[in-house]
């Protein structure tokens, strides 16, 4: 078996189309640097790189792919796959270094999986299952070394902006296979959610292109990216010239500072970590504001009522809602427990804030399948949204509580003109102790997000934005709460069925009229006796 004496260090490329990752790697390979290089790219055909520049380096041509693994997940893989030719690139002791351009598409969290002890096991438990296009043989020699983080380590994630069209990116409701006419046909996937997967998770970023827009942009743009990604290392430049110190054996990269140093997720540990030390009520941290970008944190303990959510979105952003799979392993939404609930109306009687009954499910369902087919004008949603609450709003993300939804958290995440809602796992206070992580540090952090008889249940959402109207905002999303009278049938909702998540969910389903898609019902195991 070869020995590997050090691992060797690794730069991920990422970045839209034409946003110049070829012309980096370009600069790369003319440098004076000393490196033995090899780089992986996408398309051979797409590398206009003179042939001289590659005498002394070595350039792998791997095409897009897409592999099932065997806990559900799809990750996006460099067909051969990148992990056998990490693999092989270590074994040969030909090179001292690897650039890795990878697709348009690609989001750099899932290529830097690649290099994980645990995607390495996931392909050996997959192999008998899914045709990963892999040697198994080649599988268990990369785990005999202990994963591919020790033949090669990640060592500064890149991401390349085309400045000139990175607003309007922000604000389109392209998705990529219709942009670009790559990837898979049943890939959803939208422009803006890529941007900022693709800012949020680097170490360097470098603005490109910076000559086509004026200075006052420029300072705009930066101070934008510097929230989406607060750790992040911020370049201008024109035509990718950098210093290749920046991007080449830095050291940067650490898989879980890269994980967790989105703004989003910062600006919510911050304030938490805030609280707890003066043991006060949440209240925003204050944020100096750079170029009029600002974020706050909207944070509440009360459930919102899921209509007037809707309401308040639906035609402010295009609004992408995950939508029960066929054949997946979830009730059919009307079992045993659901009946019961129904049954039980005429002690309970759902009423809306002014007291009248909601309109007969069937013509909900009805005026559903209506609004679900109506088309979306594109002009029309940006212009409300510009006059809304929600204005110059870039960026949201976070965690909601439906008042319908009592056992799956929502996930909100918010890129420019799009919104994505969609369930996310269980409370921790729905699920046993036991089910939690083993981590007595991360044990620590959930225990803190407890607060009452509710448990972990909250709204905790992150906006970030030119000139955001905290004030405003935050009146808009308070009204869309459950009122007091609400809050007290829901209350006596939880005290009927005391510790039963699953009957309670199905009383709370029929109680108050819900805009938002079906969530998958499923069953929580464990101890549920919080309430």
């Amino acid at each position: 078996m070869p020995s590997i004496q050090k691992p060797i260090p690794v730069t991920l490329l990422s970045g839209f189309l034409g946003a110049g990752k070829t012309t980096l790697l370009e600069n790369i390979l003319k440098a004076n640097h000393g490196y033995k290089i090899a780089v992986v790219v996408n398309d051979m055909s797409a590398l206009n790189i003179d042939a001289s520049l590659l005498v002394n380096h070595k350039v792998s041509q791997k095409k897009e792919s897409m592999v099932q693994l065997q806990n559900g997940c799809i990750c996006c893989t460099l067909r051969g796959d990148l992990l056998e030719e990490m693999a092989g690139l270590a074994f040969s002791g030909k090179f001292d270094y690897i650039v890795i351009e990878s697709t348009g598409i690609s989001e750099p969290m899932q290529v830097a999986e690649t290099f994980t002890q645990e995607f390495t096991t996931a392909m050996l438990d997959a192999e008998d299952k899914v045709d990963i296009g892999m040697d198994e043989k080649v599988l268990r020699k990369i785990a005999e070394h202990g994963g591919l983080a020790k033949l090669t380590s990640l060592d500064t994630a890149v991401t390349v902006i085309d400045s000139f069209n990175f607003l309007p990116n922000f604000e389109t409701f392209d998705l990529l296979k219709d942009r670009w006419e790559i990837g898979m046909p049943e890939d959803e996937r939208t422009i803006s959610d890529l941007l900022v997967d693709q800012i949020e998770f680097s170490d360097v970023i470098i603005l490109n292109k910076t000559d086509t827009i004026s200075i006052k942009k420029q300072n705009k743009i930066k101070a934008l990216v510097r929230k989406l990604n607060p750790v992040a290392k911020v370049i201008s430049t024109n035509f990718c010239k950098v210093d290749l110190k920046d991007i080449i054996n830095t050291g940067l990269f650490q898989f879980d500072k890269a994980a967790t140093s989105a703004g989003w997720l910062q600006s919510i540990h911050e304030m938490t970590v805030r609280d707890v030390a003066a043991g006060s009520k949440l209240a925003p941290k204050p944020e100096t504001e750079e170029y009029n970008i600002n974020n706050f944190v909207y944070r509440a303990r009360t459930p919102f009522h899921p209509l007037r959510l809707h309401e308040l979105i639906r035609d402010k952003f295009l609004v992408m809602e995950y939508n029960t799979p066929s054949g997946a392993d979830v009730h059919d939404g009307h079992d045993h427990a659901t009946q019961e609930a129904e049954d039980d109306d005429e002690q309970l009687e759902p009423v809306d804030e002014d007291g009248d009954s909601p309109m007969a499910q069937e013509e909900w369902e009805d005026e559903s399948d209506d609004e679900s087919v109506e088309l979306i004008d594109e002009k029309v949603v940006l212009d409300n949204k510009k006059n809304s609450v929600f204005g110059n709003l870039l960026r949201s993300k976070g965690y909601f509580w439906l008042a319908t939804r009592h056992i799956l958290q929502g996930e909100w995440s918010q890129a420019g003109a799009i919104l994505t809602i969609k369930p996310g796992q269980p409370w921790f206070c729905v699920m046993s102790e036991n089910s939690w992580p083993d981590d007595e540090t991360v044990r620590s952090y959930i225990k803190r997000d407890f607060q009452g008889i509710y448990g972990d249940r909250r709204n905790e959402i992150v906006f970030i934005g030119e000139n955001i109207d905290t004030e405003k905002l935050t009146k808009a999303l308070d009204h869309c709460l459950l009122t007091p009278t609400e809050m007290r049938k829901f209350e006596r909702i939880m005290k009927r069925f005391n510790g039963d998540v699953i009957k309670t969910e199905a009383k709370l389903n029929v109680a108050w009229e819900d805009g938002f898609e079906d969530w998958p019902d499923i069953i929580a195991g464990g101890d549920d006796d919080e309430e």
